[in-house]
Formats: structure tokens, sequence, C-alpha cells
């Protein structure tokens, strides 16, 4: 379990990744899978490439309840712009803020029950609060081991070497709870920084953490943007069925850009010191707040949230999983019982023969390289839809057995 702590690259290599990742982007690229520019025919369910006239279902959008052209959130919108007349100040908001947006924060405490921080993006949330949760700020002054399971996101990871400057930082296998354990032993103080359900598929040992917090005393930083308003009561995400009342030692961020249907994203803190404390932190007091649309999106995402309409999308999204399972059971796909699904293809050029055949069937689906995979690992990301009718699924299924069929 030994870290090499000393030399350059211990956390990225430039030099080696450029050059690996812009041979697969060249490669979708020349298959055309690159760039395409679209009309909407019916919202995220019909796109139509305006140059060549291919229509197809986008299989690629995070939006996985489809709130994103939800008539509530493209109104509300609307209606903040025409109720401010500003896009925004343009300035840190822990000095001067805008009366709608202490309404928001106001509104999205109340339906998660905890203090809610939000910014222009998770990675902004992450590089605002990692290098202080690292350096002890957010806890009892000293510094914290950070641990990051070796699939978190590029959002987090590309803070490794920042974070390296605070404290030391290791790099889990993923889910292992054994290693994980292991480190606590070692250290008094430890945090571990992990994704709720992971963007290339697959979800967090929630209940391990857990255990693993409450023995030992862990801090858990968990990125729960690809779970949150998919799965959960009021949408509050797969991490929160676990962790369900945080306190001083947890904080959830999560994209509000993806099923949550607005743009941005929040940071759930059970601590107010630590809530007030970061208003003012870093990257969170630049000036680059919510602007006075995407405010107004989010207030009409939450009231979609409030409403019934939320629990029969999640149920439909749902239904999709479980059908999409079932026919494509025994055939090796990541992410079983999850929205987001994985194919391994293993190299580079079989990951984008599979994107550009599903293409040519009407569906988009991402083919994904090193650095977003590990080398070797490439494959196809599927994303199912709460939007997505039953049938359509079921067409989509057919049609994904066909191509890898044919694929060998």
């Amino acid at each position: 379990m030994s870290e090499d702590i000393t030399g350059p690259h211990r956390y990225r290599n430039n030099a080696k990744m450029v050059p690996a990742s812009e041979a697969a982007w060249g490669l979708s690229q020349k298959h055309g899978m690159l760039g395409l520019v679209v009309e909407a025919v019916d919202g995220q369910n019909r796109l139509r490439e305006i140059h060549t006239g291919h229509e197809f279902t986008n299989l690629s959008s995070c939006s996985y309840l489809g709130l994103n052209s939800h008539p509530t959130v493209v109104e509300a919108g609307r209606a903040a712009l025409a109720e401010e007349q500003i896009t925004g100040l343009s300035m840190g908001e822990f000095r001067i803020r805008l009366g709608i947006m202490e309404r928001l924060e106001e509104e999205l405490a109340e339906h998660f029950g905890t203090h809610v921080l939000p910014s222009v993006s998770c990675g902004v949330l992450s590089a605002a609060i990692l290098p202080l949760l690292a350096s002890g700020h957010l806890t009892d002054g000293e510094p914290l081991v950070v641990v990051f399971d070796r699939f978190a996101h590029f959002s987090m990871n590309f803070l490794k070497p920042i974070i390296a400057d605070e404290t030391l930082v290791l790099t889990c296998p993923h889910n292992d709870m054994e290693y994980l354990e292991d480190i606590c032993k070692r250290y008094p103080r430890v945090a571990y920084v992990c994704e709720g359900a992971y963007s290339v598929g697959g979800t967090a040992d929630l209940e391990g953490i857990k255990a693993l917090q409450d023995r030992y005393g862990m801090f858990v930083y968990l990125d729960d943007s690809h779970a949150m308003s998919a799965v959960g009561e009021g949408g509050g995400g797969y991490a929160r069925t676990v962790f369900d009342e945080l306190d001083s030692r947890t904080i959830i961020v999560a994209s509000i850009a993806k099923a949550f249907g607005s743009t941005g994203g929040i940071a759930m803190i059970g601590d107010r010191d630590v809530f007030e404390f970061l208003y003012r932190s870093g990257p969170l007091a630049w000036s680059q707040g919510l602007r006075t649309a995407a405010v107004g999106t989010t207030l009409g995402a939450l009231e979609v949230h409030r409403s019934p309409e939320l629990g029969l999308r999640q149920r439909q999204l749902a239904r999709n999983i479980e059908l999409f399972d079932e026919r494509l059971s025994g055939h090796g796909l990541r992410g079983t019982g999850s929205h987001i699904k994985f194919v391994v293809t293993g190299d580079n050029d079989r990951a984008v023969r599979l994107s550009t055949e599903l293409y040519e069937r009407g569906y988009y689906c991402s083919a994904m390289f090193f650095p977003i995979v590990a080398q070797g690992q490439a494959g196809v990301r599927m994303m199912l839809r709460g939007d997505m009718p039953t049938e359509l699924t079921e067409r989509f299924a057919g049609d994904l057995l066909d191509v890898l069929a044919g694929l060998g």
C-alpha cells in the first residue's frame, strides 16, 4: 500500500495523457460522432442533425428525467429575468446578492432539509471545498489524509496536486472498504472522496462508507450528481438514502444541471459554521454566481420536485432500467440497477464502431476513452431517462443486442 510521494507526475501526466486522448477523439471525429449540430424535434427523444437530416434519440443526455425542457422550468427562467431586469450582479455574492438568490437558498434548504450552497458547477464547489477540507479548516484545524476512490470524477481528481500541497493524498481501489479501513486505522483523520452513482456505471458502497464513518470518524465528501433527482424521496439522490441527516463530517455535492433540470451545482452541508465559511471561500467568492435565469429555472425545477410529477418520472425511469437490465442480462453491461450503462469494448476502435452503428440506427451513445476510463477499458456509455417511453426503451434494447451480436 505504499505511495510514491516524490518526483513529478504523481497525480497527472499531460505528456502521456493528451496524445492518448487526442488520438481517441480524432477517431470519433473521423467517424462523424463529434460536433453534431442539431435541432429538437421532440425534446431529447428526437433530435435532427441539421446538415444531414438524420434523426435520432439522444442517449448521452444527463437530464435523466427530461426536466430540462419542462414548461414550468423554462417559464420560471423567463419570469426571473422579466422580474429582475438584470442577468446578474457579477460580483461575489457574499457581499451583495439579489433577493431572488436568497429565496432560492431558503427553498433549497427547506426541500433538502439541510444548508444548501448553490454555485455555477460542482467543479467550482470541489475546487473551493476540497483544499480547505484537506488542510483541516472545515474540521479541527489539523490536515486530513485525503483518499480518492479510483473512479472519482475528474472534477475532483484534477485537484489532487493542489490538495497534495496541504496533506497526503491516496487513491483507493474502487469501493474497496478493506483498503479504506486500513487507512483509517493508520491515520487518525481521514477524508474519503467518492461519487454516489458513478458516471461510468455502478454505485458507491454507501453502507460500508457510513459504517467506517461511524467507527472511525471519517469525513465523507460525496459527489451525487448522477443520482440527484433521479432517485430518492423528493429527488434527494442516492447518497441521502443512507446519509439522510447530514452532520459535520459529511458534505454532498450534486449537479442541478442533470436530472434536476436547471444549471449549476449545490453543496449540502450539515454544519452551519462551515456553510457560512465556505460562502466567502476561494472560487465561491469570485464574481461567477448563478445568473438570474439559472436561479429562475432552479426555482421552477424545485416546483416540479414538489409535485407528483417527479414521482411519475422517477417510476418511469425505474421501469426503463428494469426492462433494459432484463433484456441485456448476461451481456456484461456495467451499471445493473442504474440509469447509467456502460459496455466495455476494450479498444478505442471497437468503441467507436459500436457508437457509430448505434447512431446509424437512430441512437446517439457516447464512446468513452482514456483518461475518462482506464486504458484498455474503452467502451460506450448509455443513459436511460424517465421521459423515454417504454416502447422506445424496448426498441433500443433490441437494436443494441443486434449491434453487439454483429460486433463480435
